[in-house]
């Protein structure tokens, strides 16, 4: 079994570390966020151009179809972040301005450079349509018209709620306390929902069209993120096969997020495996330092996990479509990201099997170490 982080500081500090995150999920707050989830959120502080408010949908399919996209609204005089990927067996659609206007969108729309998403009621679905152009993998334009219905089919991950306080903690008592650290984290402060869920409708890619049904994941995030800041992530988001049972629930998600937030974390595990009635944290997860720490994103790699009252899984995630990386805050922090496929075992020989999408995020910015 290799060793599993964070491994935290010495007991006290993991203890007092525990405590303050505990103390940080405030009722009042949990609840604020949770009337987020569905709607914009505006920058409490007005003009704060690292603010951002982001909504993916994602969807990956066993013929080896992939759809990703994102909105991601800052303060209102920069640009809005569109992204839409397509890995139609193998072959790649992208749309060819990922960053678009200074135009602030109604009042409540999700919509910009003709990707829009609209939040469709009751049963919590949401509508995905893009209509403009893509670049194919040889620069090649073609018409698009992507019409699709996203449903969940698990429960919700919210990180102010779910997050666990000990493993939070533990990745906090690994850090140097010195003065202006907890303030530097309560100014950071972001949000994250995460859901699993069904991808189904039609996409129109020049004269041809197709019937897809994906299985898919819903995130949104808002706060302050400051690309600069981050040193680098993975973040992987996973459909399985057949279930994980543990304690008599069935979990058919799985979201593996590790984190170097540089002087705030070293090492943050931020996943969930979720299905219809529950959802746990991811509590332990392999040292993130020792996968791609030269800035070349492997096509194949090995991770490790621990959910929360769970056992040990390991194995290797598998990239074989094409990547498609995008370029933050002038290209100073690179976004890559590839369909996957996935198999992992416990000690006790049972088997996860399945398929998502896998993405590295590097600090690109002189001496950062990444190339």
């Amino acid at each position: 079994m290799p060793e599993l982080r964070s491994q935290g500081g010495f007991v006290l500090k993991n203890w007092l570390a525990a405590g303050l995150v505990r103390l940080g999920k405030r009722k009042a707050q949990i609840a604020r966020d949770w009337a987020c989830i569905d709607r914009r959120v505006v920058p409490a502080r007005g003009r704060d151009k690292l603010y951002n408010d982001s909504f993916v949908f994602q969807g990956s399919g066993k013929e080896g179809n992939m759809f990703m996209s994102r909105l991601a609204f800052r303060g209102p005089s920069e640009p809005k972040e569109v992204w839409v990927f397509v890995d139609q067996q193998g072959r790649k659609f992208t749309n060819p301005k990922p960053l678009v206007g200074q135009d602030v969108p109604a009042q409540g729309e999700i919509a910009a450079g003709g990707l829009s998403f609209q939040w469709q009621g009751g049963d919590d679905s949401w509508r995905i349509r893009y209509l403009g152009e893509l670049l194919d993998d040889e620069g090649r334009r073609v018409d698009a018209d992507i019409d699709l219905v996203y449903r969940p089919r698990s429960a919700m991950y919210l990180s102010s709620q779910h997050m666990d306080c000990r493993s939070t903690g533990k990745a906090m008592a690994e850090m140097p306390w010195r003065r202006g650290y907890f303030r530097k984290l309560s100014s950071e402060r972001q949000v994250r929902m995460e859901q699993g869920g069904i991808l189904a409708g039609e996409m129109r890619l020049g004269k041809k069209t197709q019937t897809v049904e994906l299985a898919a994941f819903r995130d949104h995030s808002w706060g302050r993120r400051d690309w600069s800041f981050l040193n680098r992530y993975i973040w992987n988001i996973l459909a399985l096969d057949e279930p994980l049972y543990q304690d008599g629930h069935a979990f058919d998600y799985l979201c593996y997020t590790t984190v170097d937030y540089g002087s705030s974390f070293r090492h943050l595990t931020a996943g969930w495996i979720a299905g219809p009635e529950k959802v746990l944290p991811i509590v332990a997860t392999s040292d993130m330092h020792q996968l791609a720490s030269d800035g070349q994103v492997p096509k194949r790699y090995q991770v490790a996990f621990q959910p929360a009252g769970g056992q040990f899984w390991q194995g290797e995630i598998r990239r074989p479509g094409p990547d498609q990386a995008w370029f933050m805050q002038d290209g100073g922090f690179e976004v890559n990201e590839a369909a996957c496929t996935f198999a992992f075992s416990s000690p006790a020989g049972h088997r996860l099997t399945g398929r998502g999408m896998s993405e590295f995020g590097f600090q690109r910015s002189p001496g950062s170490g990444a190339s």
